[in-house]
């Protein structure tokens, strides 16, 4: 007689299809409410560009865009962090594959003889009887895991939010690289427009020496006023020494930010004038700006699922198995009823002693709940200090240029009034040697303030998130 498949176990099928996923432990993600200030502690602009994903294409400068795009294309850190997403992507892949049923076919040839001597020995006619020759089998295996807690689910949160916070630490990278490849670009231009400033100053510095040199040759001024001068002159020459180091520096750092050798850079220094006026928003706005708070969150999400798997370990886990295949001494009737062979029914699993360990493990996943949220909480105070920091710096270096273009302005008028006089005899040229002094400390200073004007810019883009949550993206 052969056997055949009960006409219940597709029911049973049904029924466990029904109840999988009926129900998921665990607390489900909340976004947190992210506390922000009305506004920021320093006035920031209500008017002025709005960033974009590319926001570095708003100031113009075709060589800040060539290397932004040498430093997206070239730097390991987005490599990195491009890897990692396709790692997440797979982790993703493969458990959510936890939750469909298993299916796998297997086949087998084995040979075989069954002992004369053991206990489970037949004996025919009072001889014990062993049996001898090969069996093949061919055979497909069915597992399930009914997910009735709804701890696969949970794992499959756990990864896409692991997915979500991998994508956002990629963009949270890319905000930042090209924010230091500006300011260091943008450091470079300053320190050429100091360089600049301060081989004004050194050549006043000489032609003063000269002349000095000169009166106390002719016995017309002393050796005090000869080494005031001569000090002076030393001064500048410090200055000017140190510039190629601050220079190098400052292209090494740009040479590495785009991968490339610092000898390969070709860039042609123009003087920098005012930063354009960026639009920094509301507080609130900062959530969905920066892709560091949103990772943060994402991260929060994946230890909410995880007290939820935690929880589920409580429960009976229930798995349905079953086989179905062929088994036969000869390989010309392996396909035939009477070698068919099956077996289907659920298991059935309930932990009673696990030494305290799923208590320990759902009390860590509700204290890394804890931990997250606290930590996007810190981020966000952070978030909020670099924004504000960065506007700090903006007003303060605004409101020290326009007292120094007034110190410049004043300056000028004092030298233009002791040329003139120079011109007419009433003084001498180191008249008009100090006369110079103020206007040119200022051109120098001016050069640095706006290199730290452009520095500022710079920290309130990375803080802003670098137009990453902004319109265009």
């Amino acid at each position: 007689m052969n056997a055949q498949i009960s006409p219940s176990l597709p029911l049973s099928l049904l029924v466990a299809a029904a109840l999988a996923g009926c129900t998921t432990l665990g607390p489900d993600y909340q976004a947190p409410a992210p506390r922000a200030p009305a506004a920021y502690a320093s006035p920031a602009a209500t008017a002025g560009a709005e960033l974009q994903r590319d926001w570095w294409r708003m100031f113009g400068d075709a060589q800040l865009d060539a290397l932004q795009a040498r430093a997206l294309q070239a730097a390991p850190t987005l490599a990195a962090a491009a890897a990692r997403i396709e790692r997440a992507r797979a982790v993703l892949g493969a458990t959510r594959a936890d939750g469909l049923p298993r299916l796998d076919v297997g086949a087998s040839e084995t040979g075989l003889r069954t002992s004369a001597r053991a206990v489970t020995t037949p004996v025919l006619g009072g001889q014990a009887v062993s049996f001898e020759g090969w069996q093949t089998a061919v055979q497909a295996n069915l597992g399930w895991e009914i997910d009735l807690w709804g701890r696969v689910k949970r794992q499959a949160e756990v990864a896409q939010a692991q997915l979500d916070a991998a994508t956002l630490d990629a963009a949270a990278a890319r905000v930042a690289l090209t924010a230091d490849v500006a300011a260091a670009y943008w450091q470079w231009r300053a320190l050429a427009d100091e360089a600049a400033a301060l081989q004004r100053v050194h050549d006043s510095r000489a032609k003063a020496f000269r002349v000095a040199q000169t009166r106390f040759d002719a016995g017309a001024s002393t050796l005090q006023d000869l080494e005031r001068v001569r000090a002076e002159l030393a001064a500048a020459d410090a200055d000017l020494a140190d510039l190629p180091r601050r220079q190098a520096l400052a292209l090494n750092q740009l040479a590495a930010l785009t991968g490339q050798g610092a000898a390969e850079l070709r860039l042609q220094a123009s003087p920098l004038a005012a930063p354009p006026p960026v639009r920094a928003g509301l507080p609130s706005e900062l959530l969905q700006r920066r892709p560091d708070l949103a990772q943060s969150l994402a991260q929060l999400h994946a230890a909410t699922a995880q007290v939820g798997i935690a929880e589920a370990a409580f429960y009976p886990a229930i798995r349905l198995t079953g086989s179905f295949g062929y088994q036969s001494k000869d390989l010309s009737d392996l396909v035939s009823a009477p070698a068919r062979l099956y077996n289907f029914g659920p298991g059935i699993s309930l932990p009673l002693f696990e030494g305290g360990r799923n208590r320990a493990n759902l009390a860590g996943a509700r204290a890394q709940v804890d931990e997250s949220l606290a930590a996007f909480r810190g981020r966000m105070l952070q978030a909020l200090r670099e924004v504000d920091d960065a506007l700090a710096e903006l007003q303060g270096r605004a409101a020290v240029v326009d007292a120094q273009r007034r110190t410049l302005a004043s300056a000028g008028q004092a030298l233009a009034v002791a040329r003139s006089r120079y011109e007419q005899g009433a003084v001498g040229y180191l008249d008009v040697t100090e006369a110079e002094r103020t206007p040119l400390a200022a051109e120098r200073a001016l050069a640095q303030l706006r290199g730290a004007q452009w520095a500022a810019t710079a920290q309130l883009v990375k803080a802003l998130g670098g137009g990453w949550g902004g319109s265009g993206n």
